[in-house]
């Protein structure tokens, strides 16, 4: 008897969701197998981890074991900052041009191991600016580097550039759910000194698997960079981002370093508190970064980075009226989707503008966020120094307005009536 032509549609459908099932398995499979994508786990996790303990306890050590007051510590980040931007944006050029990124990406972790090293044995102001904050900036070229491996790792494995790097984003967010708790615990327990021993025995160990786990991605021909400004030809639209994404990660920056403060100066909870804090936002971002990743081509990039500024303009607008410990646990589910999209995706619309200059587009956005660090590093001294470490956070709520503002008017529409450049 023959099939019935109900049968013989179904047949062919129903073979074509098990050959696309098979081969999900099977990429998932190969991926997994793959001593690359170990070591780009690996080296995610220690570099997310080493920062997320530097970054939280820069403003509280430079307080209590250099005894020095908010303006100073200001100006000290700020100072880091300036020398991130040129760090970063010249590692990036470089990686384009002999575009070994691997190589760059140990000898960048390797700068962070002596940088924190620094804080280990040096307690003089001027004396650990020379020294650690000049390393630990140079350095921080890392992280671009690491972005900038992470697509070409994607691309070579035909896997989805966004979906991929909201995936690593995930880890990075996860690595700031262990960072801040384990280098507050340390320092509770053991000391400064002994928590940043430690970040400098990770940024080593991350520098040695570069070399030994991680490949040389090879570059596509349309990948590779012409001659001349390796940042000319970014559009108009690029730069409104890369202004907006500035003053995002200024905020972000000036919550770093003022939230221990203002948790434990202010509020008068203990420092465990503030780790507490800090890490449930990291975990509350990974569900989100990894969905919204996944989502990002149909909602819209851009869409999703001028909603994350609004999110965030209401985050830092009741910060500072919220003084119970319940109270600041739940405003986080606003920082963790405002931190979910700010970290993941500006990057990804630069990288797609500027498909051949991977290396300078992540240093554009890592160049905006040192950029972000810097005059979050003014706004936090400054603010701070004047009105206290509260109200900070309404100077925030006017700067991802602002944000807010430029994203909404600067988009141009896109595929499927997204905004994006």
């Amino acid at each position: 008897m023959s099939a019935s032509p109900h049968e013989r549609k179904a047949r062919p459908l129903g073979e074509s969701v098990r050959s696309r099932a098979l081969a999900v398995c099977t990429g998932a499979v190969g991926l997994a197998e793959d001593g690359a994508l170990t070591g780009l786990v690996a080296n995610t996790g220690l570099i997310g981890v080493s920062g997320a303990m530097m970054s939280t306890s820069g403003s509280l050590f430079l307080a209590d074991e250099i005894g020095v007051g908010p303006l100073m510590i200001g100006l000290f980040f700020l100072g880091r900052g300036i020398l991130g931007v040129f760090s970063g944006l010249a590692f990036g050029a470089l990686s384009d041009r002999i575009g070994n990124r691997r190589l760059l990406l140990a000898v960048c972790t390797l700068l962070s191991a002596v940088g924190t090293f620094a804080y280990v044995v040096v307690r003089d102001y001027y004396l650990l600016f020379a020294v650690g904050a000049v390393f630990f900036a140079l350095g921080s070229a890392c992280f671009p580097q690491l972005l900038a491996y992470t697509r070409e790792f994607a691309r070579t494995r035909s896997l989805d550039a966004t979906f991929f790097n909201s995936l690593l984003r995930a880890l990075t967010s996860m690595t700031w759910v262990i960072g801040p708790p384990l280098g507050f615990l340390l320092i509770g327990t053991r000391g400064f000194g002994v928590m940043y021993l430690v970040v400098t025995a990770m940024y080593l160990l991350a520098g040695g698997l570069c070399l030994g786990l991680l490949p040389n991605e090879p570059r596509a021909v349309e990948a590779r960079p012409k001659n001349g400004n390796p940042f000319s030809g970014t559009g108009r639209s690029s730069w409104i981002l890369l202004i907006a994404t500035v003053l995002l990660l200024t905020v972000n920056s000036v919550y770093q370093i003022d939230i221990a403060l203002f948790v434990t100066k202010q509020l008068a909870y203990d420092t465990s508190f503030t780790g507490l804090l800090l890490g449930l936002a990291s975990a509350l971002e990974i569900p989100v970064m990894m969905y919204l990743g996944a989502r990002a081509e149909r909602i819209g990039k851009w869409r999703l980075v001028t909603y994350a500024a609004v999110l965030g303009t209401l985050f830092f607008a009741a910060l500072p009226l919220a003084e119970s410990k319940a109270a600041l646990l739940a405003l986080q589910a606003l920082n963790a989707f405002f931190m979910a999209v700010v970290l993941s995706i500006p990057v990804t619309i630069l990288q797609e503008a500027m498909p051949d200059r991977v290396g300078a587009a992540s240093s554009l956005f890592t160049g905006a966020f040192q950029v972000g660090v810097m005059l979050g590093g003014a706004t936090a001294g400054v603010v701070t120094e004047w009105a206290g470490y509260a109200r900070v956070f309404w100077v925030c709520a006017l700067l991802t307005a602002l944000a807010a503002v430029l994203l909404a008017l600067g988009g141009r529409p896109g595929p499927l009536g997204a905004q994006a450049p």
